[in-house]
């Protein structure tokens, strides 16, 4: 909680104010003009106009360009009234300003800091005029010659400016700015602005009469039409920035999405990128049916940016905020989860959500999932929001579609483990990392045991149920940085990275010992079905260690180990010492 801000906040806000209401009405030199209300009503109006015209230059201000008019007011009204008056109207406007924002960031911290600057605002605002006003005497110049009135006012304005801004510098780099970006992104560029608009507030008093307000209400118009064209050109200029941008990182996510085959890589850099790419997005899930196209469920891959943490589970095609993007095959936007009777599912980082956005993604002229995000702030995510994530949504769609079809590709359909092409290219890949950097890895073949003599007795029907059964368990057993693939029809060879022949020995004994566990049924339809039990042999060769030199060589030496395990019992470990002699007998574990 930004405690220091607040505190200065608030008693700047509290001197004003006493400045205004005790201390004002009896400095020197300061006489009250007596015009009636409707020139009050017309500067408040024009005011408040003005403020609703403010557009946003940071996160932590916006610029209006209405201090020409405090000025015009001190001069025209008298300087205590004037400044009364401003402190009204912007704490009028704050205080909108501040029910507005509510919904938007909810909480006491949020609302004792909205209050401090509500307090601040108005009172630092009517103060500062009235000091100043006070400074140059303003009341007495007030039907002075024109060229000494427009001096008096730019030194008035000058002056109430830089302690404005000064001011206000104060008070954000008490929460957290720094000088040089305050001076750079919203001092300079709002003293430039308001500065430019000071001739019409030297028009304004010098036509000013109490009694005849045509001329006041034409010049009012012409400020506020002029204010009108300078935010409109300020929000395009901002727009088109945003745009380009938007391009920009359009342009870097495709690129980075274009290299992405495997669908866990696509994952994790659609996660990233979008969080890069829209900073209020706390979480980032991308749902899709996956590589087996189940048609009744949806795949969740979540990303948690706070604890940088992956999660993967399943929901039903027809669930919560996802089943509705999906069925109505457009966007949908939440402000607020609390008030809506839309939920988001379960998984990771779900708890105390109260945005989300989700795009549906096409494939094919159908809807194939949904590239969502969701924030713990209310209305976090809007119509920009939406659009860049539109846009992402069309890129992962192409790369959605490429990983499926690079997983259908390189996946053995029977088992879900990778074909041997892919372990041919993932362990080419592995001696260069490990020639580069110096890590070791291991790799290890494993054969079910008596596997010609399950098909033979139970028939091919069972062999597939044995081989899925046993690549759930290793499936289960691995790492994420783990390859594992069919080697062939009843082998299946290990890829382990970072893993020293000891480690990888222990994590081939743990599967050795889960499969030897399985249960496999011979005809799961029969109810009270004959089960049988599975086991399989396990030879590894780590590199370095083995003293292989090429890929070929270190799974040469690995099914040496493996036909050992065999020959010495079977359902057993077995490695591949690189001191062995040619005609290597058992040589157990040290």
């Amino acid at each position: 909680m930004h405690v220091r801000g607040i505190a200065f906040s608030l008693a700047a806000g509290l001197v004003g104010w006493a400045f205004l209401l005790i201390v004002g009405p009896y400095l020197p030199n300061l006489v009250d003009h007596q015009d009636g209300f409707a020139p009050f009503a017309l500067f408040v109006i024009v005011i408040l106009a003005a403020r609703g015209m403010a557009f946003r230059v940071v996160e932590e201000a916006v610029l209006s360009l209405d201090s020409a008019f405090y000025v015009a007011a001190a001069f025209c009204l008298g300087v205590v009234p004037a400044g009364r008056m401003v402190a009204f109207t912007l704490t009028l406007d704050a205080l909108i300003r501040l029910v507005v924002a509510h919904r938007r960031r909810p909480g006491p911290e949020a609302e004792t800091e909205a209050l401090a600057y509500v307090l601040y605002f108005g009172g630092i605002s009517g103060a500062l005029l009235v000091a100043c006003g006070w400074l140059f005497s303003v009341d007495q110049v007030v039907h002075a010659e024109p060229a000494t009135v427009a001096v008096r006012l730019v030194a008035v304005a000058g002056v109430f400016l830089v302690a404005h801004y000064a001011l206000q510098g104060a008070r954000l780099i008490l929460f957290g700015r720094s000088w040089r970006s305050y001076v750079k992104d919203i001092a300079l560029p709002g003293v430039i602005a308001e500065a430019a608009v000071m001739p019409l507030a030297v028009l304004l008093v010098v036509l000013y009469r109490p009694g005849q307000q045509l001329g006041f209400l034409l010049l009012c118009a012409t400020y506020l039409l002029l204010h009108f064209v300078f935010s409109r050109l300020r929000r395009t200029s901002h727009d088109l920035a945003q745009r380009v941008r938007d391009l920009e990182t359009l342009g870097a996510t495709a690129r980075t999405l274009a290299s992405a085959l495997e669908l866990e890589e696509l994952v994790e850099t659609v996660a990233r990128e979008t969080c890069r790419a829209i900073p209020a997005a706390e979480a980032v899930a991308l749902v899709h049916r996956g590589s087996e196209r189940d048609t009744e469920k949806l795949v969740v891959d979540s990303y948690d940016r706070d604890g940088d943490h992956f999660a993967r589970f399943t929901i039903g095609r027809g669930t919560g905020a996802v089943g509705r993007v999906v069925v109505e095959q457009k966007p949908l936007l939440i402000d607020d989860l609390a008030s809506s009777d839309v939920a988001i599912g379960g998984g990771a980082g779900a708890e105390g959500v109260r945005s989300w956005l989700g795009v549906p993604i096409f494939m094919a002229g159908g809807v194939e999932g949904v590239l969502a995000i969701q924030s713990r702030q209310p209305g976090a995510f809007g119509a920009a929001e939406q659009r860049l994530l539109e846009s992402i949504g069309h890129q992962v769609a192409a790369s959605l579609q490429n990983a499926h079809l690079y997983q259908m590709a390189m996946v053995d359909s029977l088992t879900g483990l990778f074909v041997r092409r892919y372990f041919d290219a993932r362990i080419e890949e592995e001696i260069e990392r490990s020639k580069r950097y110096g890590t070791p890895f291991s790799v290890v073949m494993m054969d079910v045991d008596d596997f010609k003599k399950l098909n033979d007795e139970f028939g091919h029907l069972m062999g597939d149920r044995v081989l899925r059964s046993i690549a759930n368990v290793v499936k289960a057993q691995m790492r994420g940085v783990d390859t594992a693939a069919r080697y062939g029809g009843e082998e299946i060879a290990l890829i382990l990275p970072r893993t020293e022949m000891v480690s990888a020995y222990n994590q081939a004994e743990r599967i050795r010992s889960a499969i030897a566990d399985q249960k496999v049924a011979v005809d799961p339809g029969a109810g009270e079905s004959e089960v049988i039990g599975i086991a399989a042999s396990f030879g590894i060769a780590a590199y370095p260690e083995s003293g292989a030199q090429t890929a070929e060589d270190l799974v040469r030496k690995a099914d040496k180990a493996l036909y050992r395990a065999k020959k010495t019992g079977k359902n057993r470990v077995e490695l591949y010492w690189a001191d062995e002699p040619s005609d290597p007998v058992a040589k157990p574990l040290p």
